[in-house]
């Protein structure tokens, strides 16, 4: 019975639905602020805690959207067309800000594993959700001086990496923007209990446990990238590889641990709170990392073109 269900898997068609995010309203043509967060579909204390640190640091510093990482339903994602969670949890938690939410689909999004009906539940959802954006499975969008692409991270780790690999390098080729940025759920590289891409949770040999396609879909495609932004691990994290700044921003609800994967990050917390950004048109940028309470812990530098 496993083998038939991991050859079943291995058969699977890594096609996902792609469209087209409309640009948030920008304050200033030439910039775009807005803060990530990830894991933070609980409904819990956490949850409610760090998204009105988020309203908090928003006001003081401007966002012009907010993203969130994935998971952003637990813990089975949308469990019926109408389930009340998709208000309470994302639209209603985040309205404070006063800026549009853009998604991406983490694994409990997908019923915590394969169901690709969960996951077009919350895309049909955010389609008749005002200030919700989540026009498809995997999407791109044109955000100022920022391309931003959002990935389906979770349907290339269980149903393979060539659609998306391939279309990912379209977008980010096909665009001049100073800033090329990238959206996903799992990490590429972390110093938290999941850890890096082709080594999840301390495995490597079983391709579906161990992220091997993810490895191959950000090896070949995402290092170019200036920025990838991921969620999955509850830490937050500042890491590099091949050239592009990677972001870990997964203490939406919860905060686990930090363990030393060998990535050597800037920065590593594993405490509630989520990261603001600010990218500029002259290739300038930094990430700020807030605690629970919207308050600035660490900041840094961030450059296009690495």
């Amino acid at each position: 019975m496993l083998l038939a269900a991991l050859l079943a898997a291995g058969c699977s068609d890594s096609r996902v639905p792609v469209g087209v995010a409309p640009a948030p309203a920008l304050a200033s043509p030439d910039r775009v602020r807005f803060v990530a967060l990830g894991d933070a579909g609980k409904g819990n204390k956490g949850q409610a805690r760090v998204a009105a640190g988020v309203a908090k640091a928003c006001a003081e510093r401007g966002c012009d959207l907010v993203v969130l990482l994935g998971d952003n339903l637990y813990p089975r994602g949308m469990e019926a067309d109408d389930d009340p969670h998709a208000d309470e949890r994302i639209a209603q938690m985040y309205a404070p800000v006063g800026a549009p939410v853009y998604l991406v689909l983490g694994n409990h999004d997908y019923a915590h594993g394969r169901s690709r009906a969960a996951a077009a539940r919350q895309i049909a959802w955010a389609g008749r959700t005002p200030g919700v954006e989540l026009p498809a499975n995997a999407w791109v969008g044109d955000f100022g001086p920022a391309r931003v692409v959002g990935l389906d991270t979770n349907a290339v780790f269980q149903f393979g990496e060539d659609f998306q690999a391939r279309w990912l390098r379209e977008q980010l080729d096909a665009s001049d923007a100073p800033w090329k940025v990238v959206l996903g759920h799992h990490p590429f590289r972390s110093d938290g209990p999941h850890g890096n891409a082709g080594r999840y949770d301390g495995t490597r040999w079983v391709p579906w446990v161990s992220g091997s396609a993810l490895r191959t879909l950000f090896d070949g495609s995402l290092c170019g990238a200036d920025l990838y932004l991921a969620g999955h691990d509850h830490t937050r994290q500042l890491l590099e590889a091949c050239g592009t700044d990677l972001v870990v921003s997964g203490t939406g609800a919860s905060a686990t641990e930090i363990v030393d994967n060998g990535n050597h990050p800037r920065f590593a917390e594993a405490t509630l709170g989520a990261a603001w950004f600010e990218l500029s048109a002259d290739g300038s940028g930094r990430v700020v990392f807030l605690d629970a309470d919207g308050a600035e812990e660490a900041g840094f530098e961030l450059h296009a073109g690495g």
